[in-house]
């Protein structure tokens, strides 16, 4: 791109970039493959407001360049004005179909004086069977799309800055935690720290669950109301509360939980309960999935997980189907039409392999800690989307091939946390999900990975509390894995002071 055609981009639909503002170095950007569509300043103090309404607004100046690297990835990059900038990179993953920004991560990085970037993974929300498109939006969105990011990111920033980036963290939740644990596995060069929210290590297998639940909960339609799933989680989570030492609504093992559901069958004068019929439909869904010949998909999901009860068709209406639907239906089958209550686990379920690699289950982390890398992973024990289990097996699975791993990976299981964010519990701690307490290393995961990075010193205990109508309502420990936060007997269990750190029992 020419210098002329380059200013004339960067002032579509935002007026002439004025010399000395947040944009003036814009200039000097040409990367291959990436071309800039427009960049726009944003003067400080303006209260930026980013087309997610979830994401924070922002008070830094910086330039907002949108642009598409090779043809159709798109990506939004956030520059710091230069005197702000930290000299670090903050790429944020983007869950479930992608198609869109990680505006709360460039809000975030950007007010933290990080050059901040995001991929739509090339393709948009707003086309449902974007799949049936150009095959290799296939490769785009699994892997391909957020390599090129930290690529040509890189490499824009050091042209605007006229300096490398000297650290580069990736943040993800869900798919975006899915995407977060690619990168550390098969390009294990383009980040130095990793934040990895629920990130469905076997997303194929999740969404094989997905869809059988959903073809299940339309089969049984009327049978169960979601006050009776509501029942089910609730009575589990009551029956193992007090396992770690006081009785307050979060269990902090649910993977060590035992629940009968036979404890619920309805009898004289039993109040809440449920019928047979009832017990044995929550004790299929409950429980491990296995294919129609009888091969095991996963090990069931935990007590007190409520369970999400969507019947087929599902509910995204307008726009994209769950991701299941896309992959069985457009990856697999091809068909824009195809009748989801067709799917079978035992034909779809590997068909989706010959489509895209979205397993970032490989335990093998070598190259990436060689390099330094260093790893923070987090998942909520309610989730009802990503399985607990499928997180901690991915963590033992490292840990049995690579022996002891608190050098570069730790993990955070979050009691009563829902899907990145949510639930029950406290479910604020520096990560996707939103701000914590303040910006401390021992309050914030971002914070805790910088200085883990900069010192050598490994998070320990990080804090996480709940806000209600602004204020914080409940405090609790995350301790690393496995470890988990244990009452002392005493004190407000509202309070992380109440709780300490302790070992499997």
């Amino acid at each position: 791109m020419t210098l002329l055609a380059l200013l004339a981009a960067l002032s579509l639909g935002a007026g002439p970039v004025e010399a000395g503002g947040a944009c003036d170095g814009a200039a000097r950007i040409a990367v291959p493959d990436l071309r800039i569509t427009r960049a726009t300043p944003v003067a400080a103090g303006s209260g930026f407001a980013s087309p997610d309404a979830r994401a924070p607004k922002v008070e830094a100046g910086f330039c907002r360049i949108e642009g598409v690297i090779e043809k159709e990835i798109g990506f939004e990059l956030w520059l710091p004005v230069k005197r702000a900038w930290n000299g670090h990179l903050l790429t944020g993953g983007v869950g479930g179909q992608a198609g869109s920004f990680n505006y709360r991560e460039l809000a975030r990085g950007v007010s933290r004086g990080y050059a901040a970037a995001s991929t739509d993974t090339g393709h948009k929300a707003s086309d449902p069977h974007w799949l049936l498109g150009d095959p290799q939006r296939a490769a785009n969105y699994a892997e391909r799309a957020n390599h090129l990011l930290a690529v040509k990111a890189k490499a824009a920033i050091a042209a605007f800055y006229e300096k490398p980036v000297r650290r580069a963290i990736f943040s993800g939740c869900s798919g975006g935690g899915r995407q977060a644990m690619t990168e550390a596995q098969r390009y294990p060069g383009d980040y130095d720290g990793i934040l990895a929210g629920a990130p469905g290590v076997n997303t194929p297998a999740m969404s094989a669950r997905r869809m059988w639940e959903m073809i299940e909960h339309r089969r049984h339609a009327g049978l169960m109301s979601a006050a009776d799933w509501t029942l089910v989680a609730r009575r589990g989570a009551a029956r193992c509360d007090g396992d770690d030492g006081v009785r307050d609504g979060l269990v902090s093992n649910p993977a060590a939980c035992r629940f009968d559901l036979g404890e619920l069958l309805c009898r004289p004068g039993s109040g809440a309960c449920l019928s047979a019929a009832q017990i044995a439909f929550a004790r299929r869904i409950y429980g491990p999935l296995h294919d129609e010949n009888g091969q095991r998909i996963d090990s069931g999901i935990l007590p007190c997980v409520p369970v999400s009860a969507t019947p087929l068709p599902e509910p995204f209406t307008p726009g994209p189907p769950y991701l299941a639907v896309s992959l069985f239906g457009d990856g697999v089958h091809r068909d824009r039409t195809w009748d989801a209550a067709t799917f079978r686990i035992a034909d779809d379920l590997p068909a989706i392999d010959r489509v895209m690699n979205l397993h970032a289950d490989n335990p093998d982390l070598t190259a990436f800690r060689a390099r330094g890398g260093k790893l923070l992973m987090y998942q909520g024990w309610a989730d009802p989307l990503v399985l607990a289990q499928s997180t901690t097996g991915y963590f033992d699975a490292v840990t049995a091939r690579m022996g002891a791993v608190s050098d570069f990976l730790r993990l955070y299981m979050v009691p009563g946390m829902d899907h990145c964010v949510g639930g029950t519990g406290p479910d604020l701690f520096g990560a996707t999900g939103g701000e914590g307490l303040d910006r401390a290393p021992e309050h914030d995961m971002l914070s805790a990975l910088e200085r883990w990075l900069d010192t050598g010193t490994a998070p320990g205990a990080i804090l996480s509390i709940k806000r209600e109508n602004g204020k914080v309502a409940a405090e609790r420990p995350l301790c690393p894995y496995p470890e988990a936060a244990r009452y002392l007997g005493s004190g407000d269990p509202k309070r992380a002071a109440s709780f300490r750190c302790a070992g499997p029992q």
